[in-house]
């Protein structure tokens, strides 16, 4: 049997004690709409009983009977003496859910405010619809962002529902995915969990202005004469950002590529401010290096200590000299230089000479 009726509301009456009412069981269905159903009626005490439905009634029985199946929506017995009412909600799921823009943004822009909108069609009883909208960035990580609900009472047909929510993206939202969720929640005697039907993803692109990312920021330096200086200005933005560099008059030997600018040679007048300017046509952003070169005196002491050593050297070398010429070389007389006679030596004329022996 196809439930055509999509609600029923619950009502009971009895005119008889409880012990010899009516009693339906289950007392409450929720039914897919389509699909069959059934409850029974039954009484303590054999009675005449009858259904009253807008689809599948029955009149009342021949014979008395302690249970009667079915015909959906109210069970009664002879004369209306005692009856009840079984509530049926018969729940239709969504032919379609979908995340849009109320008005589409060309293009999304960080801190501007947007309007988001879920539509949920063809669904019932939309009074137990929620609707959640969800973000997920680039590194995966979900967050909810707003669970709505309408409260449309006895609605008994199928309707189209239309959820909005106010969105500001900023910069992290770059590159990020919107969409929302329909979930019937039909308690709990409905299907479990709750069926929940998803929109497509939407991919946002937002668009923002330069941040510089230099590392460790605008900071002050120090750099030795001669060395070669070395300054990257990287930045975030988008659209990519262009680069120009504000550089101290006395920097000719400067390279600038993009964001990198390079100066070889420093010497003492480079020193000053060395400013980055990274703009697109949303806006711009400086950063600005306080540059100080400074003299590096170790190689000069080294060159005077080593100079100084060479002077006392040669200083040195001369005295040592000097001093050895005059103390072996100036004092000799030749009277030292002869060989002394013996004092046994005798002296033996011969021939007119003088000759000694020893």
């Amino acid at each position: 049997m196809e439930i055509v009726i999509l609600v029923s509301l619950l009502s009971l009456y009895c005119d008889f004690t409880d012990a010899e009412c009516l009693v339906i069981s289950p007392a409450r269905l929720v039914v897919k709409y389509g699909d069959p159903a059934s409850s029974n009626c039954s009484s303590d005490t054999p009675v005449e009983m009858g259904w009253e439905a807008t689809q599948g009634g029955t009149g009342l029985t021949d014979k008395e009977v302690k249970f009667l199946n079915w015909r959906v929506d109210r069970c009664y017995t002879e004369g209306g003496q005692c009856q009840k009412q079984l509530d049926i909600t018969v729940y239709k799921l969504p032919d379609s859910v979908s995340i849009s823009y109320r008005k589409y943004p060309d293009p999304m822009v960080e801190k501007h405010q947007y309007q988001l909108q879920c539509l949920v069609q063809n669904i019932a009883p939309i009074e137990r619809l929620r609707v959640t909208f969800y973000k997920v960035n680039t590194t995966g990580e979900q967050t909810e962002l707003d669970t709505q609900h309408k409260s449309k009472d006895n609605i008994k047909t199928p309707e189209n529902g239309a959820y909005t929510l106010d969105f500001t993206p900023s910069r992290d939202d770059d590159g990020a995915q919107l969409w929302c969720s329909a979930m019937l929640d039909l308690g709990p005697e409905g299907p479990q969990p709750p069926p929940v039907m998803e929109s497509d993803r939407l991919n946002i692109n937002v668009l923002y202005k330069p941040q510089i990312t230099m590392s460790p920021g605008c900071f002050s330096m120090s750099i030795t004469e001669g060395d070669t200086l070395s300054l990257n200005c990287s930045a975030n933005g988008n659209p990519a950002p262009s680069y120009d560099w504000l550089l101290p008059q006395d920097a000719p030997n400067a390279t600038e590529e993009r964001s990198v600018v390079t100066i070889t040679n420093m010497a003492k007048s480079h020193s000053g401010e060395y400013t980055c300017i990274a703009r697109n046509h949303l806006g711009n952003s400086t950063c600005t290096v306080n540059v100080e070169v400074t003299v590096d005196y170790l190689p000069i002491i080294a060159g005077l200590a080593a100079a100084a050593v060479v002077i006392l050297l040669v200083v040195s070398c001369f005295i040592y000299s000097s001093y050895y010429k005059h103390t072996r070389m100036g004092h000799y007389q030749l009277k030292d230089m002869l060989p002394r006679r013996h004092k046994n030596k005798q002296v033996v004329h011969h021939n007119g000479m003088d000759q000694s022996f020893m």
